[in-house]
């Protein structure tokens, strides 16, 4: 009797073992996210003023307010240095990084130094540094020192209202030449001296690195630093650093995997640390001991277009255009070279997300139609079923190698930053197209947040796993140009909408956002024409530890932001386009 197997079951049986195993790479894993989150990112108050929204908070902590700090043992700002164990990587950078150094070390040393050199100084410490790997390590040397620093944003005025003592500049303004006058400068662009300020601080630091063990002596309503940003100095208290970073954290879900920066990550900024976002941006990767690293755009040549001549033909001027688009992309794709590769990326979205979206195109342009527009399906369908990954079929087809050529094989999280107020004709977001687009190619999130020139984290936010493609507010319908939400109300920050009672009674929810946050100085630093006053409303009571406010007005104040937004039903905000501020 013969055991063997005949032809057509052999052959039924291969057939089944295929369709199991292309039924097992192709299937769809489940939402990463339960959609009855994403229908609820934001939680209203039950009751509203008239012409004005409820308030609002992040669903995230139940509308709780947010701690005012991560950690108990974490106050001041010398106490996050002290915790890190970040490397400033990316090569050399600035004028003391040559790729891997302690930032620690590197900060104790200079701080030594400058205090050293600025003895004796009356007032405040003005900083004036471009290069943001030097800006940021002379604000945290200063910052935790006795001396007190403003940070001078790069493009700001300066107020005329401030007690300078002394400058440490890296860039001569023609329009800040009156502020040095008779005061100490120490210029950072001599080389030797400035090697010479750390190399003298290293010999200083044992016997002054006590004073940073002392810091639990500093009252957190002290102000560490001032930042002068749009011409508006914001004097920061250690607390309000330490919010900011229990309201940068908020924004790293931990299910259905842990996505909060740790040692292992390796992040790039393009926010300058001398400007409140960027600032707050480097000090949660710092509290988190990522390796951090601030890479130089591409030069203005390698971004020039060819100017065609006129005899050239129309084969030259396309060998030309071709050319110019060949030379941007290695440009682009130099940014993101430098090792160790980049796993987190954080950027304004202008500067970036046009750019990226071209260099996606430029790399696959040489494929073959069928298979780009297959890849690309596949992954969109993914998205529809609420999954972003880089572990697919389609990515083993096409998007693996595209990663590789742009240096971002490792990249887990990329956060775009849309700037508000926007001009009258500018933006309203980032376009749905470019996020769909990021998000295929590149396998990972893509997170919108809405930024302010005051704030040290953002106003909103975009969960990581949110990759609906939504009509705006009162849109029927998707067109295939419609910008993206810039998410819900961040962790810690409490808004309004303050428009016309007509759009409230007709259920848009409408106007410019107010919103009242510990990322913000305390309201008696502000001007006055920023602020408005809700006497329906009492203030807020302090935070543990901190004194209630001298107030001679009764009620909550706000901040204005001059923003101009829209608060759709499911808690996202959405900005708001062609409406003059």
């Amino acid at each position: 009797m013969s055991t063997g197997i005949d032809p057509p079951t052999l052959a039924l049986g291969s057939a089944v073992v295929l369709a199991l195993f292309f039924n097992y790479t192709l299937r769809a894993p489940p939402p990463q996210i339960h959609p009855f989150l994403l229908g609820r990112q934001s939680l209203p108050a039950p009751t509203r003023n008239e012409r004005e929204s409820p308030v609002y908070t992040s669903s995230a902590n139940g509308g709780a307010r947010t701690l005012p700090r991560p950690d108990r043992a974490v106050r001041t700002l010398a106490d996050v240095v002290n915790k890190s164990e970040t490397c400033l990587e990316g090569g050399t950078r600035g004028t003391w990084v040559q790729g891997g150094e302690k930032l620690v070390g590197l900060v104790t040393a200079l701080r030594a130094g400058l205090e050293n050199k600025l003895q004796g100084v009356a007032g405040s410490v003005l900083i004036i540094v471009d290069d943001p790997t030097d800006a940021l390590l002379v604000t945290l040397a200063l910052a935790t020192s006795a001396l007190h620093p403003v940070v001078l944003a790069p493009g700001s005025p300066l107020p005329d209202n401030l007690d300078i003592g002394a400058v440490v500049k890296a860039t001569d303004r023609a329009d800040l030449a009156h502020v040095l006058g008779d005061r100490k400068c120490l210029d950072l662009s001599d080389l030797e001296a400035a090697q010479d300020l750390v190399a003298t601080g290293r010999t200083l630091a044992p016997s002054s690195a006590s004073s940073l063990g002392t810091e639990d002596k500093v009252d957190v309503n002290e102000v560490a630093l001032t930042i002068v940003s749009d011409g508006l100095a914001l004097p920061f208290t250690h607390q309000n650093l330490t919010a900011s970073l229990a309201s940068w954290l908020s924004l790293f879900p931990a299910s259905p995997q842990a996505t909060k920066p740790t040692l292992r990550d390796s992040a790039l900024s393009f926010h300058h640390p001398s400007t409140p976002h960027g600032l707050g941006l480097a000090l949660v990767l710092i509290y988190q001991s990522a390796s951090l690293s601030f890479p130089p755009l591409p030069s203005a040549t390698d971004l020039a277009p060819i100017a065609p001549a006129e005899t050239d033909t129309a084969a030259d001027t396309a060998a030309a255009e071709a050319e110019a688009k060949e030379r941007v992309a290695d440009a682009w794709c130099a940014v993101f070279a430098p090792k160790p590769a980049a796993t987190l990326v954080f950027a304004p979205a202008h500067l970036v997300s046009d750019p990226l979206y071209k260099l996606v195109l430029h790399k696959i342009l040489g494929d073959s139609s069928v298979i780009v527009r297959h890849a690309r399906d596949g992954k969109l369908r993914l998205l529809r079923e609420g999954t972003v990954s880089k572990q697919t079929f389609w990515d083993s087809l096409l998007w693996k190698g595209l990663r590789k050529d742009i240096h971002l094989t490792s990249l887990r999280g990329l956060f775009l930053s849309v700037s508000g107020p926007p001009p009258s004709s500018g933006s309203g977001g980032i376009p749905q197209s470019h996020l769909d687009t990021f998000r295929i190619a590149l396998g990972c999130p893509v997170v919108p947040l809405l930024s302010h020139a005051t704030l040290l984290a953002p106003v909103a936010a975009t969960n990581m796993w949110d990759v609906q493609r939504l009509p705006p507010p009162g849109v029927k319908r998707l067109v295939g140009d419609e910008k993206g939400h810039v998410g819900a109300v961040a962790a810690g920050c409490e808004v309004k909408l303050v428009g016309d009672e007509e759009d409230f009674a007709a259920g848009r929810v409408r106007g410019e956002l107010l919103l009242r946050t510990p990322l913000l100085p305390n309201p008696s630093s502000l001007p006055s024409h920023l602020l408005s006053t809700d006497t329906s409303l009492p203030a807020l009571p302090p935070y543990p530890g901190q004194k209630a406010p001298d107030q001679t007005e009764q009620g909550a104040r706000w901040f204005r932001t001059g923003i101009r937004a829209e608060m759709s039903t499911e808690g996202t905000l959405w900005l708001e386009e062609d409406r003059a501020q």
